[in-house]
């Protein structure tokens, strides 16, 4: 690969490396523009300025191969250049013996004079776009990602470099996500299931309950210890994992008690279909009223997600 290549085919071998496809994302998109809060709380758009290594005064003519990536690179800047003297992922390097870091891999790592650096912020990336999601933008990535190949990262701490730790992938159904320094395999259809399990669920605790598992006695009985239990039954077994990390890291809270009845009245007709179909006198009267208590809470006011979620459940076909 790297920058001896020209034409589709060098666009098309840097599509394989992380940095590669984030830093020629950088240079299509333009403007790259942050939606976040102020002090205060209120929407503001800022302007993210980057460095292009190809400008900064270190960049040096190079003929061998990335530290980082090790791919082949005509351009450089000396390790020392690059890395502070707190780095400490030396044995990352894909070529150890190499004394130089390519353009690509400089653009993840470097700060800008308006302190602007890649690794405060969460990204995707695809060949065309470089994007700086907020958590509601992020969690819309993650539900429906941009045509491959793409990169998304997760900064949890905003000081960890961990786009060259990335993984590109080339499809929308299972992919891979960097949560911090954590490789996270995503089953997309998995994934939507549990955010949408545990947004309800934030209707009636918090993230750090539900992660944990110890849960406030009150909000137990305030939420009701039927419908509390129907959700633990479903949210414990991926306690621990890194996909309900991810999961918490984007979930936006249900802020409907309608959505919440509505959800939770699918979830316990469910749990009454599953106990009569293990039931040896299963009892029929019983899910013909939670079917019609479904009807008559939900309507026609589900969306398409919604709609299909529960139409697995009612087939119980269970995550």
């Amino acid at each position: 690969m790297g920058w001896k290549k020209e034409g589709n085919s060098l666009e098309r071998e840097e599509q394989r490396m992380p940095t590669h496809l984030i830093y020629q994302a950088w240079k299509k998109t333009g403007r790259l523009i942050q939606n976040t809060k102020d002090s205060k709380g209120n929407d503001i758009q800022k302007e993210i300025k980057l460095v292009d290594p190809m400008t900064h005064k270190d960049m040096e003519e190079f003929d061998g191969y990335c530290y980082l990536c090790g791919e082949p690179t005509t351009h450089g800047m000396k390790l020392k250049k690059v890395f502070s003297n707190v780095f400490t992922d030396w044995n990352i390097g894909k070529y150890r013996t190499s004394t130089h870091v390519c353009p690509a891999c400089c653009f993840t790592i470097l700060t800008s004079p308006e302190r602007h650096a890649l690794r405060t912020f969460s990204n995707v990336a695809n060949k065309d776009n470089l994007y700086l999601p907020n958590r509601v933008e992020m969690r819309e990535f993650l539900l429906h990602p941009p045509e491959p190949p793409f990169v998304i990262n997760l900064a949890v701490s905003q000081k960890k470099h961990i786009a060259f730790k990335g993984e590109v992938n080339y499809s929308r159904d299972i992919f891979t996500v960097m949560y911090e320094e954590m490789p996270v395999l995503i089953d997309r259809k998995e994934f939507t299931r549990l955010l949408e399990l545990v947004e309800h669920f934030l209707y009636g605790f918090t993230k750090t309950e539900i992660t944990t598992g110890d849960y406030n006695q009150k909000r137990i009985l305030d939420f009701g210890i039927e419908e509390w239990e129907a959700f633990e039954e479903r949210v414990k077994k991926y306690r621990g994992s890194p996909l309900l990390d991810v999961v918490m890291f984007v979930a936006q809270k249900i802020e409907s008690e309608e959505k919440l009845q509505c959800y939770m009245a699918s979830e316990l007709k469910m749990n009454t279909l599953q106990q009569q179909h293990s039931s040896s006198m299963p009892s029929t009267a019983a899910g013909t009223e939670k079917e019609d208590q479904v009807g008559s809470t939900c309507g026609d006011k589900l969306n398409d997600s919604q709609k299909l979620v529960q139409n697995e459940q009612l087939q119980l076909e269970l995550f």
